[in-house]
């Protein structure tokens, strides 16, 4: 059964309230941690039953998806692939989406109300509630932290938050006053994330830096855990916070660790090194299975897809100069374009119709995956049923043809990470495009981080092996096709009013009707200009151990441990 759309939903219910906690689920499946309280009538807390008791001890040790990125929340790029989990046990979140029912739960939020028509929201956080270094978790921390992420936060995160918010007033101690730049039902999703993840003030400026408490923000979080060491790049360690505001803490601790790659941290998973991982890989995913591993499923829409640099032009300023190549030399103020072949459109489609999918999945994935082209199929809640980009090389070759003769000269760049998976997707992509009449350029030289790095930072790509962090979170999907397809954001260089108004239609969509119209015609604009190509659909979980138990799921993959536990 499909889920009732979220405007649906805070149309009537127009609070949010938090009353108790409860226990995790028998197989690290994800469950709420607390009832809600909504309309007057209480929801019960959804997961598996269970009869066996949660039990104290015992230290996690967690496979990272990629580098983290850091300990601010205001670096991090969003999700729990990139540093979300890490940073929320340490921070904790105001709100939390429980994709079981589709309602925000609040963390350390009393309650987030909403006015008639969604453009004022108003936060009463729990009182009582302390950073770990004895200051207020508060109203003005929420606010201080928010400021500074809207002025100083990563592009990502930063660029979600400045599309809805214009004021954060602070209305007393314990209550904050959002008055949004246009009406967003799904406001809450933002704050069940990094922009929900608040730190104390006091803590950011007694730091030299915002690059020194990025690596050392000490006693600064109000979450389940607190920091114990912080090796960037290999570990993280935190230890229980015995004054946690929501009760007691089961684990001693996290460890994060990050491993070369998902077949090696899948092998750290069965020798026992590791009790939890985050991994995207259909072949590894169906022997966890196998193999008798539980899972907290997170669904990716699309998982793979090849990224298409569209042209992104980038006005050359200070950090910019020093890391964009295409600014290098340039004073500040230049506007440059910088160079791509998939600028032009014709390319793109060449390299859509030049792609079958099914070779990319029984090489880089062992045949165990679902090919399609589609950018919402058959495991999405609101499939809109449009039919993917068709595998036509002879087409292909013809628009190869025509943007040599309007010039190119055929080359063209792929990227992909240094791991096995991503080195067999790259090896299995760039035959097809030489089939066709490109002058491939493949490289694997970098790790995953280093392939993020190329295309969000230095913006130096043609093709990528990428991924969008779309979900069975419809809100997140908004804020995720704002941000990646977005005239506004211009992410990957793609613009179409079109598309805009698509995204448009998805954010004022209160019915599972409009939701699905609304994904068709994204889907049909997607498949035209081809901005990015999708190739299969993509498991994404939590793999565990049989004796790892009450993980949580949140928004943007990111999952929560304050009553994870294990079992002797």
């Amino acid at each position: 059964m499909k889920r009732s759309t979220l405007g649906r939903l805070l149309a009537v219910v127009v609070a949010v309230t938090i009353v108790a906690s409860a226990c995790g689920d028998d197989k690290g499946n994800s469950a709420a941690n607390t009832p809600a309280v909504a309309g007057g009538s209480t929801t019960t807390a959804a997961g598996s039953a269970t009869t066996l008791a949660p039990v104290k001890g015992g230290v996690l040790v967690f496979g990272q998806f990629s580098k983290e990125g850091g300990l601010d929340p205001a670096v991090l790029a969003g999700g729990g692939t990139v540093g979300g989990t890490e940073n929320a046990a340490m921070y904790d979140t105001i709100m939390r989406l429980d994709q079981s029912t589709g309602k925000y739960i609040g963390r350390t939020a009393e309650s987030m109300t909403p006015n008639a028509d969604f453009t004022v929201w108003t936060l009463k956080l729990k009182p009582g509630i302390k950073f770990t270094d004895g200051t207020d978790y508060n109203a003005d921390a929420v606010k201080f932290v928010q400021d500074r992420e809207l002025k100083d936060g990563n592009a990502s995160v930063k660029g979600q938050m400045a599309n809805f918010i214009d004021t954060i007033t602070v209305t007393d101690p314990l209550t904050v006053t959002y008055k949004l730049k246009i009406g967003w039902a799904g406001f809450p999703y933002l704050l069940s994330h990094v922009p929900g993840m608040i730190y104390s003030p006091t803590a950011f400026k007694k730091a030299p830096d915002a690059k020194a408490f990025n690596t050392n923000p000490g006693d600064a979080g109000a979450g389940p855990f607190k920091l114990k060491s912080y090796k960037p790049g290999e570990s993280i360690e935190f230890e229980r916070n015995p004054n946690y505001y929501g009760g007691d803490v089961y684990l001693d601790g996290l460890k994060f660790v990050l491993l070369n790659g998902a077949s090696a941290t899948y092998d750290a998973l069965k020798t026992g090194t590791l009790q939890a991982a985050l991994l995207r890989d259909p072949a590894l995913y169906a022997q966890s299975k196998k193999d008798g591993f539980a899972a907290v499923d997170i669904p990716q829409v699309g998982g793979n897809l090849m990224i298409m640099n569209s042209g992104i032009d980038i006005t050359c300023s200070g950090a910019t100069t020093a890391s964009v190549p295409a600014c290098a030399g340039q004073p500040d103020g230049t506007l440059v374009k910088t160079k791509t072949p998939t600028r032009d459109i014709n390319v793109r489609k060449a390299v859509a119709a030049a792609i079958d999918p099914k070779i990319v999945v029984d090489r880089a994935y062992q045949g165990v995956g679902t090919p399609d082209t589609a950018p919402f199929s058959t495991n999405f809640t609101f499939d809109p049923k449009v039919t993917g980009q068709k595998y036509d090389p002879t087409e292909a070759k013809r628009l190869v043809g025509v943007a040599k003769a309007a010039g190119w000269d055929g080359k063209i760049r792929l990227i992909g990470g240094n791991d096995p998976t991503n080195v067999a997707w790259t090896q299995a992509v760039a035959p097809q495009l030489t089939a066709v009449g490109m002058d491939v350029q493949a490289s694997n030289d970098t790790d995953i981080n280093g392939v993020v790095a190329k295309v969000l930072t230095q913006r130096d790509f043609d093709l990528a092996n990428w991924g969008l962090a779309m979900s069975d979170e419809s809100d997140g999907n908004y804020t995720q096709l704002l941000g990646s397809l977005g005239c506004a954001a211009k992410r990957y260089g793609y613009c179409s009013p079109e598309m805009d108004a698509g995204i448009e239609a998805l954010r004022v969509a209160d019915t599972d009707a409009k939701k699905i119209a609304a994904y068709k015609t994204i889907s049909e604009i997607w498949i035209r200009d081809a901005p990015a190509l999708v190739i299969t659909f993509i498991p994404q979980a939590v793999i565990t151990n049989a004796k790892v138990h009450g993980i949580v799921r949140t928004a943007q993959a990111v999952t929560l441990y304050d009553k994870a536990w294990m079992s002797k």
